[in-house]
C-alpha cells in the first residue's frame, strides 16, 4: 500500500469513529427526557408486614398432682371437653391400701381416746373421795390429751389420703378443646407438687374460639404502635384469606437476638373473627399500618433533592422557553413513594425531574415516618 493510500484509510476510520460517537451522544440525550409531575393531593399509607404465631388467648397446661401408673385415658387429642369431664385416671391401688390402713389407725386412736376419757373420769371421781392423790388426775388428763392429739392426727392423715385419691382422677379445669395430649395408658405420671421435678405434662386445653397472634416489631416502628390499633391478618396456608385484629398488648421492653444490635418488641393481637387457615400453632402475616394520611399535598420521592438539611424540587416555569428553577420545600411524612409537602408548593404547579439527576437517598429520609 502507498503512503497516500495509508493516509486515506486512517482518515476514513477517524470520520467513522467521530460519527459513531456523535450518534451515540444524540441517542443518550434522547433517552433521558425530563419527567414532569403536577403537584396534587394523594393518600399516604405505609404498611409493614411481620410474621406471627397464632395462639389461644386462654389455655391451661394440665399436670398431675398424683404419682402413679396411668390406668385409663378417656379423651383424645382434638376432642372438645367440658369443665369437670374426666380426662384420665391414675392407678389408685397404692393409695387405697394406705387409706384402708389409715382407717384402722383412726379406729384404734378413737378407741384409745375413749379409754383415756373413761380413765380420766374414774381418776376424778376417786380423787374427789380421797382414794387416789390429785397427781393421778393430772396424769389421766395428760393421757387423755395425748390420745386426743393422736386421734386428730390420724384423721388428718386420712383426709390427706382421701384428697390424694381424688387427685388420681384428673378432670378438665375448663371447657375447650384438648389441643395436645402427651400421655398414654400404662405410662408413669409424676406429681407436679412433689418439689423434686416439674411433673408430667398431661396435655393442654384451650379455648380455640378466642385466638391471638404473637408477633415482633422492630424498635424503628415500635413508636407507631398503639393498643387498640387495627391490623390485617393473612394466613399463609390459604391464598386471599384475611381477617382483622386489634392490638391488645405491646411489650414495654425490647429483646435482642444473638448478634443483633436492634431490639424487637412483642406485640399481641386479638383476632376479631376466624377465617379458614387460622388455627392454633400456625404462622400468619400481620400488616401494621404505621402511616395513614389522606388528601395531603405530595410529590414523588425521586423529584426531591437533598442538600444538607434542606430539600429542593425543580419547578417548571411558565412558557416553553423558560428554564425550570429549583425551589426549597418543607417536607413531612413519607410512604417511601411520595413525600408530604408542608410548604413551598401549591396544587397544580408542575415540577420536573431528569433521570441523570436522580439523588442518592439518604439514610435519614429512609427512616423518616409520619
Amino acid at each position: 500500500m502507498t503512503l497516500r493510500g495509508l493516509y486515506l484509510s486512517v482518515f476514513g476510520f477517524l470520520v467513522v469513529l467521530v460519527a459513531s460517537v456523535a450518534t451515540g451522544c444524540g441517542d443518550k440525550a434522547k433517552a433521558a427526557p425530563a419527567e414532569r409531575f403536577e403537584v396534587k393531593r394523594v393518600n399516604l399509607r405505609d404498611v409493614i408486614t411481620q410474621t406471627g404465631a397464632v395462639e389461644p388467648i386462654v389455655k391451661v397446661d394440665i399436670k398431675s398432682e398424683a404419682s402413679g401408673k396411668i390406668e385409663n385415658v378417656y379423651v383424645r387429642e382434638g376432642q372438645r371437653v367440658a369443665e369437670g369431664d374426666t380426662l384420665l385416671i391414675i392407678d389408685p391401688s397404692r393409695l387405697i391400701y394406705k387409706k384402708d390402713r389409715t382407717d384402722l389407725m383412726v379406729e384404734q386412736a378413737k378407741i384409745r381416746l375413749e379409754q383415756a376419757k373413761r380413765e380420766l373420769e374414774d381418776a376424778r371421781r376417786l380423787a374427789a373421795t380421797g382414794t387416789v392423790p390429785q397427781r393421778k388426775v393430772v396424769d389421766a388428763e395428760d393421757a387423755y390429751r395425748l390420745a386426743d392429739i393422736e386421734y386428730r392426727r390420724q384423721l388428718l392423715e386420712l383426709g390427706d389420703l382421701v384428697d390424694q385419691l381424688k387427685q388420681t382422677v384428673i378432670t378438665a379445669p375448663m371447657s375447650g378443646v384438648m389441643t395436645s395430649l402427651e400421655v398414654e395408658e400404662g405410662e408413669i405420671a409424676v406429681s407436679a407438687t412433689s418439689g423434686f421435678q416439674a411433673g408430667t405434662n398431661i396435655g393442654t386445653i384451650a379455648d380455640i374460639a378466642k385466638l391471638e397472634v404473637i408477633s415482633q416489631v422492630g424498635e424503628v416502628d415500635y413508636i407507631h404502635m398503639d393498643v387498640g390499633q387495627k391490623v390485617r391478618i393473612r394466613p399463609e396456608a390459604v391464598r386471599d384469606a384475611q381477617t382483622t385484629g386489634t392490638i391488645s398488648f405491646i411489650s414495654l421492653s425490647a429483646k435482642r437476638s444473638n448478634n443483633s444490635t436492634l431490639g424487637n418488641f412483642e406485640v399481641r393481637i386479638d383476632i376479631d373473627s376466624l377465617v379458614p387457615g387460622i388455627a392454633p400453632g400456625i404462622n400468619v402475616n400481620v400488616d401494621f399500618v404505621v402511616l395513614q394520611k389522606d388528601s395531603v399535598l405530595a410529590v414523588p420521592n425521586h423529584f426531591v433533592r437533598e442538600k444538607g438539611e434542606r430539600h429542593f424540587v425543580t419547578v417548571a416555569a411558565s412558557g416553553d422557553e423558560a428554564e425550570p428553577k429549583p425551589r426549597a420545600v418543607v417536607l413531612g411524612a413519607t410512604d417511601y413513594r411520595h413525600y408530604e409537602v408542608v410548604s413551598g408548593l401549591q396544587p397544580g404547579e408542575v415540577i420536573v425531574f431528569r433521570p441523570e439527576h436522580r439523588p442518592r437517598p439518604s439514610r435519614r429520609s429512609k427512616r423518616k415516618r409520619g
